[in-house]
């Protein structure tokens, strides 16, 4: 028999509420996929102290010890991950913005390539795509690829706005799966090619200070591994990230 496809569901919310519940529905609606949700407010995930440890000398040098590791090891063995936060204040919640502190020396050092992802959110009012764009955007920097964003209106709770919500769910989910299903060979965008340049550039710029990037950076040519990009997007992503390093060495 087929191995199950594993599925981690990173959930940002407080409680068991409207976004908890959307992953319940996706995890029942499927029996040979195994979802697993990670409720962070759960979870011991502290206060990210901005020291930069784990950015310039290696996360192992991160003074905090909590779960971080843990859900990293989760995401890391899943076949995809979802990325799911109630909209506070036109964003993420406060759980899942720490979360994203916690591991952003990922985007530094992205290890999630060939992953699949989908954002998800529920939202009563505004922002709903503002909360779906942060979380693709930050996760897309640690190598995901963003199949699918969801939102979802959960601001009457009516018999009609909840059966909606469960079928687009459903079917946005689908399209994750299929995609990972699906095994494509990994090809990298225009921006994968344009962050690795500019972070390249920033870790021989900051080499003493940030010696965890240089030793990263600095046996690699073209892309974080060895794989075929096509001549003039090579070329195109050297030049915009060119441009963009002008820039920071402008205002040194």
């Amino acid at each position: 028999m087929d191995k199950k496809l594993k599925i981690i569901a990173i959930c940002g919310s407080p409680r068991r509420g409207n976004t908890y519940n959307i992953l319940e529905i996706l995890k029942q609606s499927d029996s040979e996929i195994d979802l697993k949700i990670l409720m962070l407010s759960e979870l011991n995930l502290m206060d990210c102290f901005g020291c930069y440890s784990c950015i310039n000398t290696g996360e192992e040098n991160c003074p905090l010890k909590d779960d971080r590791d843990m859900i990293i090891e989760e995401m890391k063995a899943a076949d995809g991950t979802i990325f799911a936060s109630p909209t506070y204040a036109r964003t993420v919640s406060a759980l899942m913005k720490k979360f994203v502190e916690r591991t952003s020396y990922i985007s530094h050092r992205p290890i999630f390539f060939g992953k699949h992802a989908m954002a998800l959110t529920t939202c009563a009012g505004f922002g709903g795509d503002l909360t779906c764009k942060y979380l693709n955007e930050n996760f897309t920097q640690s190598g995901f690829n963003f199949v699918t964003s969801l939102e979802l209106m959960v601001s009457t709770k009516s018999e009609t706005e909840t059966d909606y919500n469960h079928k687009k769910a459903i079917n946005e989910y689908s399209k994750l799966i299929t995609v990972i299903k699906a095994q494509e060979e990994f090809k990298p965008s225009l921006g994968q090619l344009v962050y690795f340049n500019i972070f390249k550039s920033i870790s021989e710029l900051n080499k003493v200070k940030g010696w965890a990037d240089y030793e990263f950076y600095k046996d690699k040519k073209d892309f974080y591994f060895d794989i075929n990009i096509p001549f003039m997007k090579n070329k195109i992503a050297k030049w915009i990230a060119g441009r963009e390093i002008k820039k920071m060495k402008a205002n040194k």
